[in-house]
């Protein structure tokens, strides 16, 4: 006999009622205690399935388990086959889990339970499977599904014509596939960008893994590769041990090779990840990765290198590694949290050579073209609080570039810093209030060999054409005195320490003027321990430390001076209402009242020989960039600001102003031993011009141009321009600089570059992109460098880009021909040519191919590869 509970009639009223859906359903049961009772069902039906579900939550699951509610149109209740049915959107709820179906059958003999049609069910983690047709257990926990898809809350997709829930934690999908990437709304038919096709996928949930077998890699539904098998962590997992995807090589010089990375997940917080890769013509090049995580921070260290078999490959020293045999590189990096202001750290990076990252292509800080490099290693000690912080830290330097010699460069330690603002409160000061702040800084440093420079022109050893010498171009005789050579850096230990406190308040009158007066007081004191003997000789060129006694009269004494000052800032801005919008006209003037101090080209300059003067700093009290130099005398800095704010058609900024040696000495004048200060615009009495000017209609362009005008004769000192443009699908960067020639710190050439960038997004996905900058200053410094002349736009890097991006995959590829001037006896330069393959599947990991082009030689000179 059967029995049913026909409800959609009530179920439309419910709805036109807007009644909660829980009483909109025509037979709704409410499970508490192992009771379920049906609304709206005759009496029978309801005790009939009471008693059954009583009986399935008895047993095993009885005591332990939640209620099961069933939603459904109807129910039939079967006495013959023992069974119970739910019809017309059925919906079981248990234990977080939810099973939708056209059709839900409970055999109570068996503790079976059959959905059928359109069957959704969704698991306690948000993961859904899709089916036509699913048995399972009554706990849902074992059961088998017959046309199965399966979607994850991270996102992943796994269908099969058959999954078999073996138990709690794992499921066995038949024939199935398993893909990141979403279907296409539009065509469902058509295979994804990418999926991993087996003869059986296994997710064992209590592993998290996913074990594929018979199993072919398929790209737009084209098989492309095949493993037996195949094993990932499932997309839940964040981490699992196991091989990640290979990393190939491919360079002329070391030869093509393909490592395979083993992960080691050891812990929850700690991690080792092994790459052996086997090079065809140098042999076995590994890395070594730990990680670990701690409570209060983290840390890891990195070791790669490789016992070579073809030293020939590389230029011979100094040029190249030459016939070294075991390279390679350590870094590492920690941060440790020692309270909630305080950490300590390091990040540490050590070659075996200069030319070992480069030869193996791996992460480094070159630059192609006429710039310096190098490693850094730092370790530091870190305070910070609300107004204030304390630095402790130490470095150690290994130079990557071609002229680069290591003696020359200096290990600094310690340096340390110290910064605290305080506020004062007027009724506690006798009404001075406003605020104090105290800067410190103390820096000791030391070289084996003193660096030099030749005013003028470059001079580069006669043996290898590497390293800077100071010779007299007539005579040919060292010629390492002031004027003629700068004294870049000291051969032996420089100790220099400074502390400056100064007070400012801000004071507004009735009429809206602007007034800060301030004040200083700056305390200096070093010690200078250079060595008189060290030397190196390149052939008939040395560089000596003994030649540092031509800079530096003073020599293993302590040295202090004591400086105060005072000065005051006046701004007075003014607001108009214009047709355009609203403007700011802001006039600003600034005067700094200090004493002269000893100041001649015996002073040690290590920290603060990159002076730029613009329009960043032309209200600053100083503007050496750090502490080894300080402003003297009297000086007014005085200009004026202006914003126009035009509401929707965006704003105009702009700043113009001078700088002036009011009275004493100017120690922009005065040359230090790497003349710092002449030729910086400020070593006049009236300085250049510095200039800012802005625009930007709204967020998609803008423009910003800096520059700097000869005071005299208005001519072009320095330029600085960036635009940026987005239309459409077109994201576009220009720059150009252009920079007058400064012969007695070392350039005797204007300086001038344009860049260009740009992308462009061609259809949804898919992307172009390209760069090129060019040395428009070329063909003035390298008319003897090279036998034929250069091109005005010169071609210094270029390069051209394209790629494709969705949900699931990053793919991308990278070309660039870059210059790498190569000094040597003979020069020559070289166009570097390379390419990077790069692909990223979702959750199964990415893929970094570099290739190495032959880089071809312009210039005649040995070519090794």
């Amino acid at each position: 006999m059967a029995a049913g509970v026909p409800n959609r009639r009530i179920r439309r009223a419910a709805r036109r009622r807007g009644l909660p859906r829980a009483l909109r359903l025509g037979a709704v049961s409410l499970a508490l205690s192992g009771l379920v009772v049906l609304v709206g069902a005759p009496a029978h039906l309801r005790q009939a399935l009471a008693e059954t579900m009583s009986d399935k939550i008895s047993g095993s699951t009885a005591g332990k388990k939640g209620p099961m509610v069933v939603e459904a149109n109807s129910v039939v209740y079967d006495d013959k086959a023992h069974s119970v049915t739910a019809e017309g959107d059925a919906q079981i709820y248990y234990e977080g889990k939810i099973l939708e179906a056209d059709r839900v059958t409970y055999y109570r003999e068996t503790g079976r339970v059959m959905a059928e049609g359109s069957v959704k069910l969704t698991d306690t983690d948000g993961s859904v499977t899709h089916a036509d047709k699913m048995e399972l257990t009554g706990d849902f926990k074992e059961g088998f599904v017959d046309t199965v898809r399966a979607d994850s809350k991270e996102r992943t997709h796994v269908s099969a014509t058959r999954s078999e829930k073996v138990d709690a934690d794992t499921t066995v999908f038949h024939k199935g596939t398993y893909t990141a990437c979403p279907s296409c709304a539009d065509h469902p038919e058509r295979a994804p960008l990418w999926r991993l096709r087996a003869n059986k996928i296994i997710h064992k949930n209590n592993e998290q893994m996913l074990y594929f077998e018979d199993a072919t890699f398929d790209l737009y539904g084209w098989p492309i590769a095949y493993f037996p098998v195949f094993s990932t962590a499932d997309p839940s997992v964040k981490r699992e041990s196991g091989f990640l995807l290979p990393r190939p090589a491919f360079r002329s010089t070391t030869g093509n090779g393909v490592g395979i990375p083993y992960f080691w997940a050891i812990a929850p917080n700690m991690d080792l990840t092994v790459t052996p890769m086997y090079l065809t013509r140098q042999g076995l090049w590994g890395d070594a990765e730990f990680r670990q995580r701690l409570d209060n921070g983290y840390y890891y260290i990195d070791i790669n290198g490789i016992h070579q078999q073809a030293d020939s490959a590389f230029a011979p020293q100094p040029w190249g590694a030459g016939d070294q045999t075991n390279r390679g590189s350590i870094t590492s990096q920690g941060t440790i949290w020692l309270s909630q202001f305080w950490k300590f750290g390091w990040d540490v990076e050590r070659v075996s050579d200069k030319w070992y990252l480069n030869d193996y292509g791996l992460p480094n800080p070159i630059l192609n073209g006429n710039f310096f490099s190098e490693t850094s290693s730092s370790v530091y000690l870190n305070g910070q609080g609300d107004r204030g912080y304390f630095d402790l830290r130490g470095y150690s330097f290994q130079g990557l570039a071609n002229n680069d010699f290591q003696p020359q460069l200096a290990a600094v330690w310690p340096m340390m810093d110290y910064n605290k603002s305080i506020d004062l409160d007027p009724a506690k000061t006798y009404g001075v209030g406003g605020e104090i702040t105290i800067d410190a800084n103390l820096t000791s440093s030391s070289a084996a060999l003193a660096s030099y420079q030749q005013v003028g022109a470059l001079q580069l050893d006669n043996l290898y054409g590497l390293y800077p010498v100071c010779n007299n171009p007539v005579t040919g005789r060292p010629d390492y005195y002031p004027g003629s050579c700068l004294l870049r850096g000291i051969g032996g230990s420089y100790t220099s320490g400074t502390i400056e406190v100064s007070w400012q308040r801000k004071y507004i009158d009735p009429l809206g003027d602007v007034f800060t007066p301030f004040a200083f007081l700056r305390a200096n004191g070093n010690y200078l321990s250079y060595s008189n003997s060290g030397y190196a000789t390149f052939g008939s060129d040395t560089i000596a430390n003994a030649y540092q006694s031509n800079y530096l009269s003073d020599n293993n004494q302590f040295q202090g001076s004591l400086m105060p000052g005072v000065g005051l800032e006046w701004r007075y801005p003014l607001l108009a209402r214009t047709p355009l919008g609203s403007l700011v006209i802001e006039p600003i003037g600034q005067i700094i009242a200090r004493p002269n101090t000893q100041v001649a080209n015996t002073i040690v300059n290590l920290d603060a020989q990159s002076l730029v003067f613009d329009d960043s700093n032309l209200f600053e009290w100083n503007k050496y960039s750090g502490y080894d130099r300080f402003e003297t005398g009297v000086r007014a800095n005085y200009g004026a600001q202006f914003t126009l704010d035009m509401d929707k058609n965006g704003y105009v900024n702009a700043l113009f102003g001078q700088s002036a040696q009011v009275a004493g000495v100017n120690s922009y004048n005065t040359p230090d031993a790497a003349n710092v200060g002449l030729e910086s615009g400020l070593n006049t009495p009236l300085s250049d011009y510095v200039a800012r000017i802005s625009y930007s209609p709204n967020s998609n362009y803008s423009i910003i141009a800096k520059a700097r005008f000869n005071e005299q004769t208005w001519g072009l000192d320095h330029l600085d321009v960036t635009a940026h443009a987005k239309y459409g699908p077109v994201d576009f960067t220009a720059q150009f600089a252009n920079y007058e020639q400064q012969p007695l710190i070392g350039y005797i050439f204007r300086r001038e570059g344009l860049q260009f960038t740009t992308r462009y997004d061609l259809i949804e996905h898919y992307f172009v992109s390209g760069s090129i900058n060019f040395d428009l200053s070329r063909h003035f410094y390298y008319p003897d460098y090279l036998p034929t002349p250069q091109p005005t736009f010169s071609v210094a890097t270029w390069g051209l880009g394209a790629g494709y991006f969705d949900d699931c995959t990053k793919v991308s590829l990278n070309y660039t021909n870059a210059i790498s001037d190569v000094f040597g006896n003979p020069p020559a330069y070289y166009r570097n040519q390379t390419l990077l393959l790069t692909i990223d599947l979702r959750t199964l990991g990415d893929i970094k191919a570099p290739f190495l082009l032959s880089p071809g030689q312009i210039q005649d000179g040995v070519r090794y590869n």
